[in-house]
């Protein structure tokens, strides 16, 4: 059902939660369906970690849902299905790694967007240790066949995605023979940290030399119990629409090794007024006066549309570079920020690897679109704030953020579903 939101100016105020974190999910749901039994609290509930679930069902896991926890029971062996992933990519990845185990057919497929993003670097690693893997495509766009064995070895791959080398990470540990991943080159990188972090609570042994990753084959997965922290990229969110426009407190916020987290410095860099209570979990923002700044994305790609909608507002001018890899998400970012930026008035220009930003309005006014992406929808909604923005297809949020509008309407903002 397509969403149409309406966002009118508004000052936030009060105290609020963030989902938890939609990549550590992933990975522990899959850790614990390749474990004997675990118990995962706090798990994101949300189209993309539903997509990941049901794909853990179909290779043999079971899963009991309680209101805020997951038992899962793990699969004796890998099983072979049909699997469509929607709309996540981190899940179609790893698992082209996982049935890579499996010496039976299994067809992976996902939605308009998923079936738009590239994944032939991974599938010609895989191939390289034993997989059998054939494509629509040149560049390995699902629907993708795959079909086993890995027995492990040394490979080499150009990771234009993280997500590539976070499925042979989680997959190589189980095959026959020890294994060593040579990573020519990676954006994204606390992705992988992310993946390694799950791995170690799982019992899965992996020595990291820079951007080599070496892990002993015929390892088992232990994971036992798990809470999953709370999501940075959503919290970026709030914290900019605060920011912008009000007073709040974010609680739950405690560390981990998600990289979104440098979005309490970058906000700081801007001038922003925010705090984080690290020992309390605790992060405090108020509206502030915001200048442009230089910004690195190569290892944050998922907080540049946040980091665009605060350029708007920012004096000055703002330049995000290291970024080409937006090209490759569920759209191509650079040109969906571009676009939006130029429909609400915004002097924005395109580089070849991220967006110049020249901000400093006041109020914005107009109607601007997800494109399908979530992301889109979360970040610039938040501009309506300032004057009245209308989001198109709306409705995608539910990917990683359900409630979002519901909580800035908690907090005072004044949102009409049109």
């Amino acid at each position: 059902m397509c969403l149409d939101v309406l966002v009118k100016r508004s000052y936030l105020n009060g105290e609020t939660t963030v989902p938890p974190s939609k990549s550590y999910t992933h990975r522990a749901i899959i850790s614990a369906s390749l474990s004997e039994k675990s118990i995962v609290e706090n798990p994101l509930i949300a189209d993309d970690t539903l997509v990941t679930v049901e794909s853990c069902r179909k290779i043999g896991a079971r899963i009991v849902r309680d209101s805020n926890s997951l038992t899962i029971y793990g699969a004796d062996e890998i099983l072979s299905n049909y699997f469509n992933m929607g709309n996540s990519g981190t899940t179609l990845r790893i698992f082209l790694g996982l049935l890579s185990l499996c010496p039976y057919k299994s067809v992976l497929n996902g939605d308009k967007s998923l079936r738009s993003r590239p994944n032939l670097q991974l599938a010609k690693a895989l191939r390289k240790l034993g997989a059998e893997i054939k494509c629509c495509s040149n560049d390995c766009k699902p629907p993708v066949w795959v079909r086993g064995v890995v027995k492990g070895g040394k490979v080499e791959i150009e990771a234009l995605s993280s997500q590539y080398v976070s499925s042979l990470l989680m997959t190589l540990p189980m095959a026959l023979n020890d294994s060593e991943i040579v990573v020519k080159s990676v954006k994204s990188r606390p992705y992988i940290d992310i993946t390694l972090h799950v791995l170690e609570i799982s019992g899965i042994e992996v020595e990291v030399e820079g951007n080599k990753f070496y892990t002993y084959g015929e390892q088992g997965y232990r994971l036992r119990d798990f809470r999953v922290p709370s999501d940075f990229t959503s919290a970026s969110y709030i914290i900019a629409a605060a920011l912008i426009s009000g007073d709040v407190k974010i609680v739950g916020m405690f560390e981990s090794k998600q990289g979104d987290r440098r979005i309490v410095n970058i906000c700081r860099e801007m001038g922003g007024h925010i705090r984080w209570d690290k020992e309390k979990g605790v992060i405090r923002v108020k509206s502030s006066e915001l200048e442009g700044v230089e910004i690195d994305a190569s290892d944050i790609p998922d907080l540049v549309p946040t980091i665009a909608v605060l350029a708007a507002v920012a004096r000055g001018r703002t330049r995000i570079y290291n970024a080409e890899h937006l090209r490759l998400k569920e759209i191509d970012r650079i040109e969906g920020i571009y676009r939006n930026l130029r429909a609400l008035g915004v002097d924005v220009k395109k580089t070849k690897d991220g967006l110049e930003i020249r901000g400093g309005k006041g109020e914005f006014r107009g109607v601007v679109d997800s494109f399908g992406d979530h992301r889109m929808a979360l970040a610039f909604s938040i501009l309506g704030l300032t004057g009245e923005v209308l989001v198109r297809n709306a409705e995608v949020v539910t990917i990683s953020f359900p409630d979002y509008f519901e909580k800035l309407e908690a907090l005072g903002a004044n949102i009409l579903r049109v």
